[in-house]
């Protein structure tokens, strides 16, 4: 009978096989967005740091080229499956943040308008219901995203 080697047989390979796993994940929920969500994205990125994938705002709080926060890695993390798939220096990396703003856009916005998704990333899941100043502010924020937008 011929041996057959498996992750369990092979020091060190379940942590190779983890690594695989998570790349390959990272890899196709970037690939998986669609052209009309590539200009959206591409609109955030100059936006939110002028395309500079290592911008740190909101007092440090916010990092990477769409400024994501802590709290949104979190919730990357929980909406895909709770693993720990994502990092606080994932958000320095262009595809991961990609992959970040995809997995929380497609939750909270599948199948929205560009306007509903960029709202929705800005101001968070409840923003459709925003009043007063954060309304104001959903719209300006908006209206700069709508200048960059290949279709508008």
């Amino acid at each position: 009978m011929k041996p057959t080697l498996s992750h369990d047989t092979v020091t060190g390979c379940s942590v190779h096989n983890l690594r695989i796993r998570r790349a390959l994940f990272i890899l196709c929920v970037a690939v998986s967005a669609l052209p009309a969500r590539a200009g959206l994205w591409e609109a955030v990125c100059a936006v939110e740091s002028g395309g500079n994938r290592l911008a740190i705002g909101d007092g440090g709080k916010a990092a990477g080229i769409a400024q994501i926060h802590p709290i949104m890695v979190r919730e990357a993390n929980r909406l895909a499956g709770g693993r720990a798939f994502f990092t606080l220096e994932d958000r320095l990396d262009p595809v991961k943040s990609k992959a970040i703003f995809t997995i929380y856009t497609e939750h909270y916005a599948k199948g929205r308008s560009d306007e509903v998704r960029a709202r929705i990333w800005n101001g968070g899941p409840n923003a459709m219901k925003a009043t007063g100043k954060k309304l104001a502010n959903l719209n300006a924020y908006y209206a700069k995203i709508k200048k960059h937008l290949k279709n508008e």
